[in-house]
């Protein structure tokens, strides 16, 4: 495609280009794909928006498996389940199982479709795109220094080696918040009500008792504007609750 993908998204997140954007990616027709199937995952609603649009009147195969898996995480339903319909020519609805099972019975599809999973490290970096954050590490294991107001900084940390009890692969974000002392863990655990993301748990750091704060996805569903969230999140709560704590910023 003779636009670059960065270009595209900025073009498809501004509501004056948007129109031009689309159309301009339609009119490259299957060159367009390998540039728009990752902006599936992206973070703005509106750009997802306009990616199942390309998809659907480009009408590729290729676009099939990576829609199927924007419709198992539950974005944009409505979008995706008619862009499916258009470009395979039949209707499971919603559900994912069925448009999974007729993908890999029809052998044209299955050839040319992809699962549109990203890697770990991209789901990370279409996840903290545009914010306040820098990350190191690399395999399985991130650290992530979130920066915050009033010069403060909090560290999360990321793992995509934790698995269920059924041994699917998960995503666990934890940040520590402080030491955990016996008289503030009722206290601790009536915080967990009101955090709208993850919870306050006990965790060993340095051979001692911390409270942290922890949130899990399961890998095969986990978006890159849930993980957002739940970082941001996490980030802010845990550093609310470690000043609270000792009113220092150790973390």
């Amino acid at each position: 495609m003779s636009m670059e993908q960065d270009n595209l998204r900025r073009g498809l997140r501004n509501f004056e280009t948007r129109a031009r954007m689309i159309e301009a990616a339609v009119d490259e027709g299957e060159g367009c794909i390998e540039t728009v199937l990752p902006l599936l995952h992206d973070r703005s609603e509106a750009v997802r928006w306009s990616a199942i649009r390309i998809l659907a009147e480009v009408g590729n195969e290729r676009a099939i498996g990576p829609l199927v898996g924007v419709l198992e995480r539950g974005k944009n339903t409505v979008d995706v389940h008619n862009a499916l319909c258009a470009i395979s020519g039949t209707d499971f609805g919603s559900d994912v199982k069925a448009w999974r099972n007729w993908m890999l019975e029809d052998p044209d599809v299955r050839a040319s479709a992809t699962d549109g999973v990203l890697s770990d490290e991209a789901l990370l970096a279409a996840a903290i795109e545009g914010l306040p954050v820098t990350v190191s590490g690399e395999g399985e294991a991130f650290a992530l220094t979130v920066a915050l107001p009033e010069d403060r900084r909090q560290q999360v940390w990321i793992d995509f080696s934790k698995r269920d009890s059924d041994d699917q692969p998960m995503v666990q974000l934890c940040t520590p918040c402080g030491d955990a002392e016996v008289p503030r863990y009722e206290w601790a655990l009536k915080l967990n009500m009101a955090i709208p993301y993850g919870s306050i748990a006990l965790a060993e750091l340095d051979g001692k008792q911390c409270f942290a704060m922890v949130d899990s996805y399961l890998r095969a569903t986990c978006d890159p504007e849930d993980l957002a969230k739940s970082l941001m999140c996490l980030a802010e709560q845990g550093d609310a609750v470690e000043k609270a704590l000792a009113h220092e910023d150790r973390y």
